[in-house]
């Protein structure tokens, strides 16, 4: 999602933005854990806050469901470094700036969570095969609806071709999930949330502020290659494909 909340990195760039519970929050195309949030961010604690793959919805007359990786396009297209089959990233030039100092590696990915909802997650680690894991976040999404389809979008936007036409989706914030499972990773997400209850080790699922976003979607089936495209606003549906669109793969 165009600079959705909480990380994901480049394919775009995903970055998530963390900012729950009393947060103002504002996407950027680069890393996708992109954020900014109030001075102060507490903690409503709630009991989930689901990654899980589960049931679909349709956009612009394609079924969405699974998983869908930010990254996945790379290894499909031969680059080193992207484990097609997790997702796992360790290609520095993709992910130099990204996450927690010493992170080698990460996972960023969105997923479609039920017929209603989906979640968008970033997983960082110290080592090159995403084992040793330093911070993770889960950003929650409910109460997907998806409208009317829109036609005559622009179809290339710099280097990068869209399609045509989009549905209109909208959704809201619903909740946050994240882990600082070492104290430079408690570190850095108390720092991204301007917090100090995050506390290493402990798993903290929070409300979000419900916040309603608009977006577009459009999925397209190459083949055997399935791209998820999404352009997002925190205001009013977005008009057009931009610079921000973020695009997936699914795995």
């Amino acid at each position: 999602m165009s600079k959705t909340y909480f990380l994901l990195a480049m394919i775009g760039c995903i970055i998530v933005t963390i900012s729950s519970c009393a947060k103002e929050k504002e996407e950027t195309s680069d890393d996708s854990t992109s954020t900014s949030t109030s001075s102060s961010v507490t903690c409503t604690a709630v009991s989930s806050c689901s990654s899980t793959a589960s049931g679909s919805f349709y956009v612009d007359n394609v079924t969405l469901s699974g998983v869908y990786d930010f990254f996945h396009i790379y290894g499909i297209r031969g680059v080193g470094g992207v484990d097609n089959s997790t997702g796992c990233v360790d290609n520095s030039s993709l992910i130099t700036g990204r996450g927690p100092t010493g992170t080698q590696s990460l996972i960023t990915q969105e997923v479609i969570t039920s017929s209603t909802s989906f979640a968008t997650k970033a997983v960082y680690y110290s080592d090159t095969a995403c084992s040793s894991e330093i911070a993770s976040v889960v950003q929650g999404y409910s109460d997907v609806s998806v409208g009317d389809n829109v036609s005559g979008l622009t179809t290339s936007v710099g280097d990068s071709t869209y399609p045509s036409s989009a549905s209109k989706v909208t959704y809201k914030e619903s909740c946050m999930e994240l882990k600082g499972t070492t104290d430079v990773g408690t570190s850095y997400l108390n720092t991204l949330l301007s917090s100090s209850f995050v506390t290493t080790g402990e798993t903290h699922t929070c409300q979000d502020s419900g916040d309603t976003k608009y977006a577009l979607w459009a999925a397209d089936n190459i083949s055997t290659l399935s791209r998820l495209y999404t352009e997002t606003s925190s205001t009013a549906y977005p008009t057009d494909w931009s610079s921000d669109t973020d695009t997936t793969t699914k795995m």
